[in-house]
């Protein structure tokens, strides 16, 4: 059975991510891990009593979401586990993904964790980095599981390994898929080796229905905004080829604007650890020492603003 870790905790959108995690349990089928993190208290870890009031409260929402939101039959069919730890989620989300195995971790996009309130994002962003697995990001709202799917990456540079990783999760998320690899003006004479890349991205993943859209762009992340707009996407996927890319996605000037690609769910696909480059000569040492340590910032210029 396929299992999906489910980081969560007291807010009013910790049920929507429980909810939608519901429906995609039934459908694939997985088993649901609730992980419940709580941070320390004015130094003082939480205590073995705290932390089963906390279990209790998860066990009641369980019960009441199961079966106010799904059929009692499909209800009954869904098995849970609970982790409850003292400390925070960063701390444990690693262990407890190894620990259960699991598939698919399902989170909110506004979960909040140690006790800060973080710009919406940061915490799926920073929880990505740490898990092996693929994450859904899942925005607040009670919304229907997706049927029109949408793959946005850099085709030319994708690993194998992610495409197998996304054909794995092919049962949980049927439905056509439209491939979406955008290039900038300056990229035009590279425009045929990209849709080479795309129409064999497309051969590999085990979808029925794949539609390959090669696009000239020079924001890709607003272009692809634009684009799950006018297909009225109801699930993004993407294979970020860094953390400051993946960052971009959530960034809050996007979501204070409602940008398309906050308001649905979105898949991360984490790409295999690259190798770090090595430098041939101590003029290259430098320029990698820059690269390494520059802090990739949102190019807020680049956003269309209404």
């Amino acid at each position: 059975m396929k299992t999906i870790l489910v980081p969560i905790d007291h807010t009013a959108a910790a049920e929507h991510t429980l909810a939608y995690a519901n429906k995609l349990a039934v459908r694939w089928p997985a088993e649901v891990v609730l992980l419940f993190c709580q941070p320390d208290a004015a130094g003082q870890p939480a205590t073995e009593p705290e932390l089963a009031g906390h279990e209790q409260r998860l066990r009641s929402l369980v019960e009441r979401l199961r079966y106010q939101q799904l059929t009692r039959q499909d209800g009954r069919r869904i098995q849970y586990r609970y982790r409850l730890l003292a400390g925070c989620l960063h701390d444990h989300v690693q262990a407890e993904a190894a620990r259960c195995a699991a598939d698919l971790v399902v989170m909110g996009l506004e979960h909040v964790d140690c006790g800060r309130q973080e710009a919406p994002g940061n915490h799926a962003a920073a929880i990505t980095e740490l898990v092996a697995c693929p994450v859904l990001v899942v925005p607040p709202g009670r919304r229907s599981l997706p049927s029109r799917l949408v793959f946005s990456t850099d085709f030319a540079a994708l690993s194998p390994a992610v495409l197998q990783r996304l054909s794995a999760l092919q049962e949980a998320f049927p439905g056509p898929l439209d491939l979406v690899q955008f290039y900038s003006p300056t990229e035009r004479p590279r425009r045929r080796q990209l849709k080479q890349a795309i129409s064999k991205a497309a051969t590999q993943l085990s979808w029925l229905t794949t539609t390959p859209h090669l696009l000239e762009d020079d924001a890709p992340l607003e272009g692809v905004s634009e684009f799950c707009a006018r297909h009225q996407a109801q699930l993004l996927i993407i294979a970020p080829t860094s953390a400051g890319q993946l960052l971009r996605y959530f960034d809050s000037c996007y979501t204070t604007t409602r940008a398309y690609h906050t308001q649905i769910p979105v898949l991360v696909l984490r790409s295999p650890e690259r190798q770090p480059a090595v430098a041939c000569c101590d003029r290259c040492a430098e320029r990698l020492e820059l690269e390494r340590t520059k802090v990739v910032l949102p190019d807020y210029h680049a956003v269309r603003w209404a």
